[in-house]
């Protein structure tokens, strides 16, 4: 078998898929629409839990996503104990900044789901109790905490490096440009 950095396992493949990211009651629709344009780039489903603080069909929702809306992998659970019941057999691991390993040194597995609280409160205590896989984003600087959408992003590409490795690429041949012509370019 090959290792995650070996050339047989770079870039994606038609089965790659990052994580699974969890959103427990988000808040602001712009974060969410982030969030789930991230989701389609690495070829994550987004799920989102609970009560949601905003209008799901917002306008700030689908101009945050608009050209990639229709590729999104979406689920929403009304109850986290429904969510509980989907995930059953596959870990959850919790972002908190109160966790004692940081998710850039955490072995993460492919399968595990990613579970983010609001951009207010983060996740309840009651459900961190209860969540023994937690992970935070290690901060020295003197904020209370990351954008909901940055975080999201840090830990999915830490988790996408655990899972496959270092070496992940894509072809530019799949994402040309489409901004600059030639003759704009600067010389």
């Amino acid at each position: 078998m090959p290792s995650n950095t070996s050339p047989e396992r770079r870039g994606p493949t038609p089965a790659f898929s990052g994580p699974t990211v969890v959103l427990h009651r988000p808040q602001i629709p712009q974060n969410t629409g982030n969030i789930s344009r991230l989701c389609v780039a690495v070829n994550s489903p987004l799920i989102l839990t609970s009560k949601i603080g905003f209008d799901f069909s917002s306008s700030a929702v689908k101009r945050a996503g608009l050209d990639h809306w229709e590729h999104l992998d979406f689920r929403h659970f009304a109850r986290f104990k429904e969510f509980c019941g989907f995930a059953a057999g596959r870990r959850i691991v919790a972002v908190t900044k109160g966790a004692r390993v940081s998710a850039l040194d955490f072995d993460f597995a492919a399968s595990d789901m990613l579970l983010f609280g609001n951009e207010t409160m983060g996740l309840p205590p009651a459900l961190l109790k209860r969540l023994p896989d937690q992970v935070q984003i290690p901060m020295w600087g003197k904020v209370r905490s990351l954008n909901l959408a940055n975080s999201v992003a840090v830990v999915a590409y830490a988790h996408i490096r655990s899972v496959y490795g270092a070496g992940l690429t894509h072809t530019v041949a799949e994402f040309p440009r489409t901004y600059y012509k030639k003759h704009h370019e600067i010389r």
